[in-house]
Parts: structure tokens; sequence; C-alpha cells
């Protein structure tokens, strides 16, 4: 019996992880979701906060390790390590991802046994998951990848309270849910000192409370997104295209193919506007929104090369605005050194470039090397690791009464960067990235779905524009309108709105977290200690 038990603690953590990474892309089966960390709190039963931390970090390293294991694959090809030492890399990054679990994990366990289980099944886990899940997209950088809020991106009645709570929010839901379906089950099989009528009673009550809010979710969704469809429409529209040249990432930064690469995004473009639709409406925009991935313009745009003069000549030719990413490079006015950006730039329809944002949010040992010296010898084993200084201003890319928000890459999994965006102006988000090094993986479709939430968290359109896709036009209420394959030169355009004032979560989406601490700590500490017996 020993035994078996313990290899039920063994196995219950591991299908808890495995559950976890089948709610994301490329699996995505949302009917998991209620379901997800059932077996992991079921493992949590009696048990002391050491056994609580490793049940907590196996489920978190099955998770983490099959979610990114894209990561090894990236490094082998384009760093400069063999396969075989790719991966204790991944090994790595998964066993800090997975101290969040462990740590939650400790938590609920000390709960159980000190007999918090009306408080623990309301407030105190799902608001520990949701602080827990905050920290991790803060600390160290933050990389809040595989945030349970996501899951539920394939359900858009479900997902349109993020723009009073964003993220934290939807995940704090979807924990209560798990955290009830749990109860449920305790209850059906009499653990819980409730038997015969009165437990079934209970349980019934129970399951009969949760279906009522997950309707009441749905209902309240489902009439958000016809209110905010039905009054889209008084806002200025404007035709809009993502345009994804598919550039191989080994030629990318080949100088021979730069005038290759110039000419496939002038011929997208060129069809793109072709094919336009532009609105007629008194207030609309008669000048067609073109926008390129990160660095699609591989050199110096604001040198004024022959390349920098096409691209130019290019946005005046066909009278658009085009948002494209370049780098860009300062040198310091005193002692000459140069700082090296990860930019986008914005050209008029008469060419003229109206303004250009640097990336504020860079990509540990990607675009920099954190802790300086510190870290300074791994970069020998990464050598595309870049040596970018991050930008100073999230002010928006302007042109007559658009304001283009932009979010390059990685930028776009933090909700905070997009709730900076329309605090400052922006109507319009866009999302410039470069996804090849991803290849054929679930990574494209699982970054393409952060972006959605930005959508409905700002509720501003989105174009996302990546260099290999996935590319799309989202709307406000987090439909994908539009998008593309992966790997295929092409674009997809649509009928965009510059939209204007500002969220719940966009003016006071930074105070969630520590009201979510505030919670935790109550209940931690103001809760009655009672402990009851394994």
């Amino acid at each position: 019996m020993q035994i078996a038990q313990k290899a039920l603690d063994w196995l219950l953590p591991i299908i808890s992880g495995l559950i976890l990474t089948l709610l994301f892309p490329p699996f995505s089966i949302g009917l998991l979701v209620p379901f997800a960390i059932v077996p992991l709190v079921w493992s949590l039963h009696g048990k002391t906060w050491k056994e609580a931390f490793r049940i907590g970090f196996l489920a978190g390293l099955v998770h983490f390790g099959t979610l990114i294991w894209w990561i090894a694959p990236t490094i082998a090809t384009y760093g400069n390590l063999p396969l075989w030492a790719s991966w204790p890399v991944v090994g790595l990054l998964a066993c800090y991802l997975a101290v969040y679990p462990a740590v939650w994990s400790v938590f609920v366990a000390d709960s159980m046994r000190k007999g918090h289980r009306i408080i623990l099944l309301t407030l105190s886990a799902p608001a520990a998951w949701a602080l827990l899940e905050w920290a991790r997209g803060h600390f160290l950088s933050g990389f809040p990848w595989g945030s349970l809020a996501y899951s539920l991106i394939h359900v858009p009645s479900l997902i349109q309270t993020a723009d009073i709570y964003g993220p934290y929010g939807l995940s704090f839901l979807i924990v209560l849910t798990n955290m009830i379906v749990w109860d449920l089950l305790e209850k059906t099989r009499g653990c819980c000192n409730l038997s015969g009528i009165k437990g079934r009673r209970a349980a019934a009550g129970e399951a009969a409370l949760l279906a009522l809010g997950v309707a009441f979710l749905w209902l309240y969704g489902d009439t958000r997104i016809k209110k905010i469809a039905e009054t889209d429409n008084r806002y200025p529209a404007a035709y809009a295209a993502a345009i994804q040249g598919s550039i191989p990432q080994n030629e990318k930064w080949d100088p021979a193919f730069q005038q290759k690469t110039i000419s496939t995004y002038e011929n997208l473009s060129a069809e793109a506007v072709s094919s336009a639709h532009i609105p007629t409406g008194k207030n609309d925009i008669k000048y067609p929104i073109l926008v390129w991935p990160e660095t699609a313009a591989p050199f110096y745009f604001q040198d004024q090369g022959p390349l920098s003069r096409q691209v130019a000549a290019l946005a005046s030719k066909l009278k658009a605005i085009i948002v494209f990413g370049s780098p860009a490079y300062n040198i310091a006015k005193t002692g000459g050194r140069t700082a090296y950006l990860n930019s986008a730039y914005i050209l008029g329809p008469d060419g003229a470039t109206l303004g250009r944002y640097d990336k504020v949010h860079l990509v540990p040992f990607g675009e920099y090397m954190p802790f300086g010296w510190v870290t300074a010898w791994a970069k020998d084993y990464l050598p595309t690791a870049g040596e970018f200084m991050a930008g100073k201003s999230v002010a928006p890319l302007s042109f007559k009464g658009i304001h283009i928000g932009v979010l390059i890459c990685f930028e776009s999994i933090f909700p905070k960067l997009g709730r900076d965006l329309v605090r400052g102006g922006a109507n319009l988000i866009a999302v410039i990235t470069n996804d090849a090094w991803f290849g054929r993986t679930g990574a494209p479709y699982q970054h393409e779905e952060m972006a959605i939430l930005r959508a409905v968290e700002t509720r501003r359109w989105v174009i996302r524009a990546a260099n290999t896709g996935v590319s799309s036009i989202i709307s406000p209420w987090g439909e994908t309108v539009s998008r593309t394959s992966i790997f295929h030169p092409c674009y997809t355009s649509g009928i965009v709105r510059l939209r204007d004032g500002e969220t719940f979560f966009a003016r006071h989406g930074g105070q969630w977290p520590p009201v979510l601490s505030i919670i935790t700590i109550i209940l931690i500490f103001l809760y009655p200690k009672k402990e009851v017996p394994k």
C-alpha cells in the first residue's frame, strides 16, 4: 500500500504537468482546462512542505520541459552548441520555472494541514497562483510564457473579463475552477467527512454553483463581444496588412541577400495595396497601413543608403504608411560609445521618416547578456546573442491621428507594455516579430496567442507581422480576423479601427498584484491555524 501511494505521488504531478502542456499549441485541448491541476492538488493531501515542494517541482518540470523544449534545437541550430549540450540549458530554465508551482504546492499543502478548506477553495490558492504568475513575469527580466490564462484563448467568450484584470484574473478563475472540481471529486469519494444525503447535497450545490459561474462568465463575455463589435463601427477605419516575407534565417543577415529581401517585401506590399479595400467614410484613413516584421530591413535604415531610400520610395509610390523593423544605433556624445538598438520605424505616405521606437524589454541571453561579467563567458556559446541596449520610451509611432503602439517580439508577452502603450495614446497596436528561430514547432502559435490577449486587455486592434508567421489581424474582442500559415511568403489583411479610451486593466492593471498579495497574506497569517489529522 505504501509503495502504491509513493508511485501515485510521482504519477499524479506528472499527469498534471502533461495536461498543462496539452492546453497550449500545438495541442490546445481546451476541454482539459478545468482538470489541469486537479491531480497535482490531489497528491498534496497530508504532505509536509518538503514533500509538497518536490511534488510541485516535478509537475512544473514536466510541464515546462515539454512546453519549451523547442529552445534546445533553436540553440543548437543558431548557437554554438551541439544538440546534446543544448538540452541541459532547457533543463536549467525548466528547473527555474518549476520553482513557481513548487512554491504554490507548499502553500496549498500547508493550508490543507491547517484546515483552511473553504478559504483555500474560494480565494487563497487561486490568488497565490496568480501572484506567482505575476512574479514569474517580472523576476529576472520576466518569462510569463505558458501562463494559464492563454489556455482560454480559443473561447473568446471566456476571456472578455481580461479588460478588467488581465491574465492574472483569468488564471485566478481557472485555478478556482480546478479547486472546485478537486473538492467535488473529494466529496464524491467521501474524503471530506461528508456522507449520505448531506454529502450529496453539498456536492450538488457546489457543482451547480460552478456551472452557474461558468455560464455567467460565458454570457457576460458573449454580450461584451456583441457590444464592442457594434460600437467598433463608430471609430475611424483603416485598411491594414501584415506582410510576411518568410526570409530564411540563414539569409536574413547576409548582405548578398539584402536586395532580395527588400524586393520580397516590395512585391508583397504592392500586392496587398492593389487588393486593398480602402474605407470611404468621412473620418476613415485613406492610406493603407502596412506592417513589416521585426528587422524586416536587415541593415541600418538610419544611414539612408540605397536600400533605405528604396524602402522610403516604396511608401511614396504606394501612398502607404509603412511600419517596419530595422536595427539602429546611437553614438554617445562623449566617449564615442555605440549603443545598438532593436527598432521600428514609421514612414509616411510621402516616404518621410516620422518616428522610431526602440525596443525597451530585451531578451536576456538573446539580445544582451545579463549580469555583466557574471554571464560574459556564456557569450562564446551563444554567438547569436547581441549587445543591444534597451530603449527608454514606449511612445507610439504617429501620423495624422494614427498612433501605432509597437511591441517587438518578446515584448508582446508582457501585459504591462500593452497597458503602457495605450496609456501613452496608442489607438492601434502592431506586433512585429521574427519567429523563424522556432522552426515548425508549437512556439510560433504559442507566441501569437499572447498577442490575442493584449488585444482584449487594451480593446485595441492588433496587427501582428511575423517574418515566417504566424501573422494575423486580431480584433479588440480577441477574434483572429485573418491569419497566415507559417514559412510561406504572403500577407494577411483586413479593416482595423482606431479605438480610443482606456480599459480598467489599462488604467489600474498594475494594482492587481498588490491586491492579490494582500489577500494571500491575510489568509495565511490571520486565518485559524488549527492542524487537522493527516
